[in-house]
């Protein structure tokens, strides 16, 4: 099995690193680090990714390398990125 434990967190903003969600707001900047955390601790056979849109372009890849950086500094587990197309 797998989750998407992350989802669309990167902000479309060029001067913005994150999006500014409710989970933000109330747990702070290093709550995607929480939620990973949380998720491997629940599930630790689970496979787990961070998923989101237009990732793979310019505006946005600088973005996704730097949380995928943080995240792994961090020592969690992230087994993959989705880049999410319909």
């Amino acid at each position: 099995y797998d989750w998407d434990v992350g989802n669309e967190a990167i902000a479309d903003e060029g001067d913005k690193y994150l999006r500014d969600t409710p989970a933000r707001k109330a747990i702070g900047d290093d709550y995607l680090i929480q939620a990973f955390k949380f998720a491997q601790a629940a599930s630790p056979n689970t496979q787990l990714y961070y998923n989101d849109y237009n990732i793979e372009q310019p505006y946005k890849r600088a973005k996704g390398l730097r949380l995928i950086k943080e995240l792994k500094e961090a020592g969690v587990k992230l087994d993959g990125i989705g880049i999410q197309s319909h």
